[in-house]
């Protein structure tokens, strides 16, 4: 009498199904190692279903050894080999996005093998994301499939990536959203004002946002990169800041802790700065009380709690509190603009696009947000109205007159 047949790397064996009093269900089950060892299998879930999809994963899971996948293995593994492929490549904060979605992406697609990620299948999978999560978690989806594909093809377990073979839809791209002078005329008296309001419970914290829209609009950089700058990155008789670092929230503590790099290489960078801009972190540092908030590698603008590294969520938060002044709705309308486009990275795009008549190189632009691709400035930032982004000379003539506060 013949023998049974062994069970194949990743393959189930018989499934044992038992029913628990809490009305969840357990399975059991043994599999093959793709190295040849049986291991035995268990999963909790709600439904008879979602324990053997449970179990199934497990068992193609392990068919990754060694650092090697194959067509059956499932896209859980896939991901995760991409994951650890990036982690010694990548930033913390970068890291952090892609194990994110991971997390919540593994659910939804984990239990498939890798040859059964066809192009048609990827594609809905992407529309279900954009159904489930929005339109923004998309993209980092996509990155997401493509690496873990990538990770596939480098194993010969796919011949080509899936993702590739997307194509992308051409959509008619928006000129990108920067404020003009007048609205940012309004958006500083608006500040202002919201500083006399605050000011009788927030002490020095009142005047934060101020100094560090002031900071943006004459900088172009990201608010994670102002909140970075310290005393010492400040040369007050050239009128310039050295950008070098960024505020990011450390992988192992969850506190927030300055990089002492940006977000891409080679983006460290002098900028000459405003007047306006000057003064608002002149003002900054002349309200702090303690030897201890001057202290060279402190940061250059703080809250109430003077040494402390401010948080871009407090920023984002306070401005959002501002920008429904009437009156700021007002003058956004003038150009198409709701409350809800006034962000940090407005007024990035702001220091990149109100000096447009003014110089006519778009490298102006580039060498200011520190991008490394002039075509990133031109499609993200500068768009088709606006070919450049300003001097120090020339935000202050744009801006220098219009400070609030």
């Amino acid at each position: 009498m013949a023998g049974r047949r062994p069970l194949a790397p990743g393959e189930l064996g018989s499934v044992k199904i038992t029913p628990q009093g809490t009305g969840s269900v357990t399975a059991r089950a043994w599999t093959r190692t793709a190295g040849g060892d049986r291991k035995r299998l268990r999963a909790t879930g709600t439904s008879e279903a979602d324990v053997l999809d449970k179990l199934k994963q497990q068992a193609r899971g392990y068919l990754f050894v060694d650092g090697v996948l194959s067509e059956d293995s499932s896209m859980a593994a896939a991901l995760a080999a991409w994951v650890e492929d990036r982690a010694s490549n990548v930033r913390p904060q970068t890291l952090r996005i892609y194990r994110d979605t991971v997390r919540w992406l593994s659910p939804m697609i984990g239990a498939m093998s890798i040859a059964e990620m066809r192009p048609a299948v990827v594609k809905r999978v992407l529309r279900d994301v954009e159904r489930t999560r929005g339109e923004g978690a998309v993209g980092h989806a996509r990155t997401a499939l493509s690496g873990a594909f990538g990770v596939a093809v480098e194993d010969e377990a796919l011949d080509h990536n899936p993702v590739l073979s997307l194509r992308r839809q051409s959509k008619e791209r928006p000129i990108p959203k920067a404020l003009t002078v007048e609205q940012v005329s309004v958006l500083r008296q608006v500040i202002a004002e919201r500083e006399l309001r605050v000011a009788r419970y927030s002490g020095t914290s009142a005047h934060l946002l101020r100094w560090v829209v002031e900071v943006m609009l004459g900088s172009g950089l990201r608010i994670s990169e102002v909140l970075a700058i310290r005393h010492q990155d400040i040369d007050w008789e050239l009128n310039r800041i050295e950008v070098s670092g960024t505020i990011v929230d450390d992988v192992d503590s969850w506190h927030l802790v300055r990089q002492d790099e940006l977000k891409g290489r080679g983006q460290a960078r002098f900028i000459e700065m405003p007047a306006f801009a000057m003064s608002a972190l002149a003002e900054a540092r002349s309200s702090m009380q303690s030897i201890t908030a001057r202290q060279p590698a402190m940061p250059a603008l703080q809250g109430q709690a003077e040494g402390k590294i401010v948080s871009a969520r407090n920023i984002r938060r306070s401005l959002r509190d501002a920008r429904e002044d009437s009156r700021l709705v007002k003058a956004l309308a003038s150009t198409g603009l709701v409350p809800d486009d006034v962000t940090p990275h407005t007024l990035r795009r702001t220091a990149a696009t109100l000096v447009a008549a003014a110089t006519g190189d778009l490298r102006n632009a580039q060498e200011l947000l520190g991008h490394a691709d002039e075509r990133t400035t031109k499609k993200h930032y500068a768009g088709v109205a606006f070919k450049v982004v300003g001097s120090a000379r020339v935000l202050d003539q744009l801006l220098g007159g219009v400070a609030g506060g």
